[in-house]
């Protein structure tokens, strides 16, 4: 049955909740759920493979840095404490207790360990958690701008293409860890859709903040 009221023509026989729910089937089958499937597959592969090549090969001893000890690799929880080595030791270091004065920490650029600081006070203090969750949101938004300015340019078909093929780069292993490549990537990238489409405000932002995840930001000028 329908109501017709002056000007429009209302439905009442829908049911409760069918709209939230299908839109929710059209996000998962756009732009955006391509790519958070894409992460997911991609994702826990990696998480597979940590803990594969942890069980095969000897442990290294991991250097740690000053103020904080590398993991030792125990069990399933490889997986995820594998990836927490290089400068994520550093970033953990210096997102949970600052920088010091002659240590090596000022190398490393502010955001990251910033956002890690953030993120892991509002999990109490799970440092590895928020630094997890700062990159693998940011590789996700990253993914989805990539598709859209790509799309912009190239069509939908090769924009769906780079999104995979990032993932799959020898080297795109980075994006997934507790490094700065991925924030620094959707810094990138939306600064450059927003230039793009002659937003320059937020490009401007988008560029600064970007400088401040990693030197090579000021290109983005």
């Amino acid at each position: 049955m329908s109501v017709q009221a002056p000007g429009r023509h209302v439905r009442d026989d829908a049911p409760a909740g069918s709209r939230p729910a299908s839109r929710l089937r059209a996000l998962w089958a756009g732009p955006v759920g391509y790519c958070l499937r894409v992460y997911l597959v991609f994702r826990l592969g990696l998480f597979a493979l940590a803990l594969v090549v942890a069980g095969l090969l000897p442990h290294p001893n991991n250097v740690s840095v000053p103020g904080w000890e590398a993991p030792v690799p125990a069990g399933w929880a490889t997986a995820v404490t594998g990836w927490e080595s290089g400068d994520a030791l550093w970033y953990l270091r210096i997102g949970s207790q600052g920088y010091a004065v002659d240590d090596g920490s000022g190398a490393f650029f502010p955001l990251y360990p910033f956002l890690i600081r953030v993120v892991g006070t509002l999990l109490g203090g799970h440092w590895l958690l928020a630094a997890y969750v700062v990159s693998n949101v940011a590789l996700v938004v990253a993914l989805v701008l990539l598709l859209r300015l790509t799309e912009r340019e190239l069509g939908e078909a090769i924009a769906r293409r780079a999104v995979l093929y990032l993932c799959a780069f020898p080297t795109g292993f980075f994006l997934f860890a507790p490094y700065s490549e991925s924030l620094f990537l959707a810094l990138a990238i939306g600064c450059l859709y927003a230039a793009r489409t002659a937003r320059w405000g937020p490009a401007a932002l988008l560029g600064l903040l970007a400088a401040l995840t990693r030197s090579p930001g000021v290109l983005l000028a």
